[in-house]
């Protein structure tokens, strides 16, 4: 996530306005907060802010979640909580999951003995399950990094043509456009393929944004490298299934299954080093385990 957070700040700065009247689906008012003693422990991607709907005043805490992360339901808690004590107001928490959904349920309860010490709910927005075309054709303009990532019926190429052309005809602000252009860049790429993306939208908007640099050419660099990298793995495993036949005998199918799902260097080459310093086939195995 952290290769997006300066983005998503970047978004949240400019149309956060737009995320929360998203987030609650009717218009709000809203006031940025700046939390200079929560800063170090918030993430950069977490967004807090002062909202007004029918009378009523509260905090919205907003956090993006690019992957699934085990640890996201105690972090939120731990920022409500901390907020909720810092401002002695109501917390809306919420998470906005940019791809896939969580197992989470948006709920998390603590128990000890007989007593529900926490019972801690969240609101949770899995964006491949919403429908992205009333906002990739009337929706806010700012919000349309996001509806990349929404559940579409057209094909990728007309999703990122249509948002390319409504940044250049509805955005007069030539630095709004070009952020609002890096971000479907670099966003679309959580779901789409990056050589279609460089293929669809005009790069020429992309390569003077200095938040852009060097997008686009680790982008191609993966693209080329990735079948390389693929064969060299492959490699890497076959020369560690001959070290350990050389020091073991032949490899059970169990243990076969194991290394072979291995995908990187570092693990792989972890691997190879438990292998020469075990002194038998079960030593290597509880190794493996650890």
């Amino acid at each position: 996530m952290a290769e997006y957070d300066l983005i998503i700040k970047a978004l949240a700065e400019r149309y956060m306005d737009k995320i929360a009247s998203f987030v609650r689906g009717v218009p709000v008012d809203v006031e940025q907060i700046e939390d200079k003693e929560a800063v170090a422990v918030q993430r950069t991607s977490d967004v807090l802010i002062k909202v007004r709907e029918d009378g009523s005043e509260y905090l919205m805490l907003v956090e993006f979640q690019a992957r699934p992360d085990r640890k996201m339901t105690r972090r939120l808690l731990e920022y409500t909580a901390m907020h909720h004590c810092r401002h002695e107001k109501p917390v809306y928490p919420v998470v906005i999951n940019l791809t896939g959904g969580s197992r989470q349920d948006g709920r998390y309860i603590f128990e000890c003995l007989d007593l529900t010490v926490v019972n801690f709910n969240y609101r949770q927005i899995n964006l491949q399950d919403i429908s992205g075309r009333e906002l990739l054709y009337r929706g806010p303009v700012g919000l349309l990094p996001l509806a990349s990532l929404m559940n579409h019926d057209e094909p990728p190429e007309t999703v990122l043509g249509k948002c390319a052309r409504r940044l250049q005809s509805e955005i007069k602000v030539e630095d709004d456009r070009a952020l609002l252009y890096v971000a479907l860049a670099a966003l679309s790429s959580l779901k789409y393929p990056k050589d279609l993306i460089l293929r669809v939208l005009e790069v020429s908007k992309l390569e003077n944004i200095p938040l852009f640099d060097g997008i686009r050419e680790e982008w191609e660099a993966k693209g080329k490298n990735e079948g390389k990298i693929e064969g060299k793995i492959e490699g890497m495993i076959e020369m560690l299934f001959e070290l350990v036949e050389a020091r073991f005998g032949e490899v059970p199918d169990d243990l076969r299954s194991r290394l072979g799902v291995l995908k990187g260097h570092e693990e792989i080459k972890r691997a190879m080093r438990k292998a020469i310093s075990a002194e038998t086939i079960e030593e290597y195995m509880a190794r493996l385990e650890h």
